[in-house]
Protein backbone atom coordinates (compact mmCIF):
# COMPACT_ATOMS: atom_id res chain seq x y z
CA UNK A 1 0.00 0.00 0.00
CA UNK A 2 1.26 3.39 -0.57
CA UNK A 3 1.82 5.46 2.33
CA UNK A 4 -1.49 7.94 2.92
CA UNK A 5 -0.42 8.92 6.76
CA UNK A 6 -1.43 12.65 7.23
CA UNK A 7 -2.81 14.38 9.65
CA UNK A 8 -6.20 15.18 8.93
CA UNK A 9 -7.01 18.92 8.19
CA UNK A 10 -9.14 21.37 10.29
CA UNK A 11 -12.01 22.85 8.49
CA UNK A 12 -11.93 26.32 6.94
CA UNK A 13 -11.73 29.25 9.46
CA UNK A 14 -15.00 30.47 10.33
CA UNK A 15 -16.67 26.12 10.80
CA UNK A 16 -16.77 26.89 14.46
CA UNK A 17 -16.00 25.00 17.20
CA UNK A 18 -16.35 21.50 16.87
CA UNK A 19 -19.46 20.18 18.46
CA UNK A 20 -17.73 17.06 18.96
CA UNK A 21 -14.44 16.70 19.46
CA UNK A 22 -13.51 13.68 16.89
CA UNK A 23 -11.82 13.02 13.91
CA UNK A 24 -11.85 9.52 11.81
CA UNK A 25 -9.15 8.37 9.06
CA UNK A 26 -8.67 4.98 7.41
CA UNK A 27 -7.12 3.51 4.39
CA UNK A 28 -9.22 1.72 1.66
CA UNK A 29 -8.32 -0.16 -1.28
CA UNK A 30 -9.54 0.83 -4.63
CA UNK A 31 -11.87 -2.17 -5.00
CA UNK A 32 -16.16 -1.83 -4.80
CA UNK A 33 -16.05 -4.38 -1.68
CA UNK A 34 -13.44 -2.75 0.69
CA UNK A 35 -15.03 0.99 -0.66
CA UNK A 36 -18.70 -0.89 1.13
CA UNK A 37 -16.78 -2.28 3.91
CA UNK A 38 -15.00 1.24 4.51
CA UNK A 39 -18.50 2.90 4.45
CA UNK A 40 -20.36 0.43 7.03
CA UNK A 41 -17.76 1.46 8.96
CA UNK A 42 -17.67 4.90 8.79
CA UNK A 43 -21.45 4.85 9.33
CA UNK A 44 -21.30 2.80 12.57
CA UNK A 45 -18.79 5.03 14.07
CA UNK A 46 -20.79 8.40 13.02
CA UNK A 47 -23.99 6.29 14.70
CA UNK A 48 -21.68 5.56 17.57
CA UNK A 49 -21.61 9.55 18.40
CA UNK A 50 -25.01 9.85 18.36
CA UNK A 51 -25.63 11.67 15.50
CA UNK A 52 -28.91 10.31 13.25
CA UNK A 53 -29.34 7.19 10.93
CA UNK A 54 -31.54 9.37 8.87
CA UNK A 55 -28.38 12.36 8.88
CA UNK A 56 -26.43 10.38 7.76
CA UNK A 57 -28.17 9.38 4.37
CA UNK A 58 -26.65 11.90 2.63
CA UNK A 59 -23.06 11.70 3.25
CA UNK A 60 -23.09 7.91 2.68
CA UNK A 61 -24.59 8.94 -0.58
CA UNK A 62 -21.91 11.62 -1.68
CA UNK A 63 -18.91 9.31 0.11
CA UNK A 64 -20.44 5.96 -1.78
CA UNK A 65 -20.46 7.95 -5.49
CA UNK A 66 -17.30 9.88 -4.78
CA UNK A 67 -15.03 6.37 -3.50
CA UNK A 68 -16.78 4.45 -6.29
CA UNK A 69 -15.93 6.86 -9.23
CA UNK A 70 -12.56 6.91 -7.60
CA UNK A 71 -12.20 2.89 -7.99
CA UNK A 72 -13.92 3.35 -11.57
CA UNK A 73 -12.24 6.47 -13.20
CA UNK A 74 -8.86 7.38 -11.09
CA UNK A 75 -8.02 3.45 -10.82
CA UNK A 76 -9.60 1.84 -13.56
CA UNK A 77 -8.89 -1.71 -14.58
CA UNK A 78 -6.03 -1.82 -12.50
CA UNK A 79 -8.00 -2.78 -8.89
CA UNK A 80 -5.10 -1.71 -7.45
CA UNK A 81 -4.41 2.10 -5.53
CA UNK A 82 -4.80 3.03 -2.20
CA UNK A 83 -7.68 6.00 -1.30
CA UNK A 84 -7.45 8.03 2.27
CA UNK A 85 -10.68 8.81 3.39
CA UNK A 86 -10.41 11.57 6.62
CA UNK A 87 -13.92 12.94 8.33
CA UNK A 88 -14.57 15.07 11.51
CA UNK A 89 -17.47 16.65 12.48
CA UNK A 90 -17.72 19.88 13.42
CA UNK A 91 -20.63 22.63 14.51
CA UNK A 92 -23.21 20.43 13.00
CA UNK A 93 -21.04 19.20 9.67
CA UNK A 94 -19.28 16.46 8.76
CA UNK A 95 -16.08 17.45 7.01
CA UNK A 96 -14.31 14.88 4.44
CA UNK A 97 -11.15 14.68 2.65
CA UNK A 98 -10.31 11.78 0.20
CA UNK A 99 -6.80 11.36 -1.28
CA UNK A 100 -5.86 8.99 -3.68
CA UNK A 101 -3.13 8.25 -6.22
CA UNK A 102 -5.10 7.82 -9.69
CA UNK A 103 -5.79 9.40 -12.73
CA UNK A 104 -6.43 13.02 -12.26
CA UNK A 105 -10.03 14.28 -12.77
CA UNK A 106 -11.00 15.12 -16.83
CA UNK A 107 -9.61 18.62 -17.35
CA UNK A 108 -8.17 19.00 -13.59
CA UNK A 109 -11.57 20.20 -12.39
CA UNK A 110 -14.58 18.53 -10.89
CA UNK A 111 -16.98 17.46 -13.67
CA UNK A 112 -20.03 19.87 -13.94
CA UNK A 113 -23.33 18.90 -12.65
CA UNK A 114 -25.61 17.00 -15.43
CA UNK A 115 -29.22 18.24 -15.40
CA UNK A 116 -32.09 16.74 -17.65
CA UNK A 117 -35.53 17.99 -18.12
CA UNK A 118 -37.22 15.16 -17.09
CA UNK A 119 -40.42 16.70 -18.27
CA UNK A 120 -39.37 16.80 -22.12
CA UNK A 121 -37.57 13.46 -22.58
CA UNK A 122 -38.51 10.01 -22.35
CA UNK A 123 -37.21 7.90 -19.59
CA UNK A 124 -35.51 5.58 -22.29
CA UNK A 125 -33.73 8.74 -23.82
CA UNK A 126 -31.91 9.29 -20.31
CA UNK A 127 -28.46 8.07 -20.30
CA UNK A 128 -27.47 5.67 -17.56
CA UNK A 129 -24.94 7.35 -15.59
CA UNK A 130 -23.32 11.01 -15.50
CA UNK A 131 -25.91 11.79 -12.38
CA UNK A 132 -23.04 11.52 -9.50
CA UNK A 133 -21.72 14.97 -9.74
CA UNK A 134 -25.22 16.34 -9.43
CA UNK A 135 -25.40 14.34 -6.69
CA UNK A 136 -22.27 15.22 -5.02
CA UNK A 137 -22.93 18.63 -5.83
CA UNK A 138 -26.25 19.16 -4.79
CA UNK A 139 -25.44 17.34 -0.86
CA UNK A 140 -22.06 19.39 -0.05
CA UNK A 141 -21.00 22.52 0.58
CA UNK A 142 -16.94 23.60 0.32
CA UNK A 143 -16.70 21.04 -2.67
CA UNK A 144 -12.39 21.29 -3.46
CA UNK A 145 -10.68 19.28 -5.88
CA UNK A 146 -6.54 19.65 -5.93
CA UNK A 147 -4.48 17.96 -7.93
CA UNK A 148 -0.28 18.29 -6.85
CA UNK A 149 2.02 15.50 -8.28
CA UNK A 150 0.19 12.47 -8.62
CA UNK A 151 -2.29 13.08 -5.69
CA UNK A 152 -5.73 13.87 -6.17
CA UNK A 153 -7.21 15.65 -3.32
CA UNK A 154 -11.16 16.26 -2.66
CA UNK A 155 -12.71 17.82 -0.03
CA UNK A 156 -16.13 18.75 0.79
CA UNK A 157 -18.50 19.28 4.07
CA UNK A 158 -22.02 17.81 4.17
CA UNK A 159 -24.46 19.64 6.96
CA UNK A 160 -26.00 17.25 8.90
CA UNK A 161 -30.06 17.91 10.03
CA UNK A 162 -29.67 16.82 13.84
Amino acid sequence: MTNLARAPSDPPAGGGSPTIGWGYRTDIGATREQVSRALVRLNHELVGLGLERDALIPTELVLAEVLNNIVEHAYGDSAQGDIALEAAVHSNTIWCQVIDFGRPMPGGKIPPALRYDLDAMKVSDLPEGGFGWGLIRDLTTNLIYERTGQENRLSLSIDLDC
